[in-house]
């Protein structure tokens, strides 16, 4: 009999401990399943119009890496890229710096689309050549097969692109070209050397600037 006093309350403690190791375990489920879920929660799939958007001028190549107010604008706009899944070319005469997988990349085709009304318009475009809705900005090579490009926005000159040509030959010289919005001409135009003025589009491809504008 003392025996079986012995023994109750350790069956006791036994069942007391299986109660709460089960109680335990569905709870770390549980909490697995929540933060899976949250972090699947931090990234919102792109508006549908916008994704449609993207897929317009590049099929299922195309990929939108920002879209909304680009530099104030007044409207909607996205960024899309095709991106260059190869490497450079070997005569590549692109600088080696570091890069920010984020907002730099190698690319074969980008354009900005611009919501106008019920469509959205594109408004730049570098594939070949850099060129925006007046004609073809200045700087651009005559023609490239791809380029690197890096974006970034800033809040005090907005939304801007970097493009470096990446095809060109060993002993030609680097071209690289900044890309901003004019505020003026409603257009995305190259920037000149110090970054703060705009240059007219030319005509052609390597051709005369456009008209003075006004």
């Amino acid at each position: 009999m003392p025996l079986k006093r012995r023994t109750e309350p350790a069956a006791a403690a036994l069942l007391l401990l299986a109660a709460s190791l089960a109680a335990f375990c569905p709870a770390c489920s549980h909490s697995g399943t929540g933060s899976q879920q949250t972090q699947q929660k931090a990234a919102p799939a792109l508006p549908d119009d916008v994704q449609s958007a993207a897929m317009a001028p590049f099929g299922p190549a195309g990929e939108a890496l920002d879209y909304g107010d680009f530099s104030a604008a007044g409207g909607r706009q996205v960024l899309v890229v095709h991106r260059l899944t190869s490497t450079a070319p070997p005569g590549s005469a692109a600088p080696v710096a570091p890069q920010k997988p984020e907002t730099t990349m190698d690319v074969i085709r980008v354009s900005i689309l611009s919501r106008e009304g019920n469509k959205w318009m594109e408004a730049f475009r570098a594939d070949g050549h850099l060129k925006n809705r007046r004609g073809y900005l200045d700087g651009s090579p005559s023609a490239v097969s791809s380029w690197r490009m890096s974006y970034e926005k800033t809040s005090d000159s907005g939304f801007r692109l970097e493009f470096t040509a990446l095809n060109l030959p060993p002993t030609a010289k680097p071209v690289n070209v900044r890309v901003a919005w004019n505020p003026k001409q409603q257009e995305y135009d190259s920037l000149d050397a110090s970054g703060t003025q705009f240059l007219r589009p030319l005509s052609t491809p390597g051709g005369v600037p456009l008209r003075v504008e006004r």
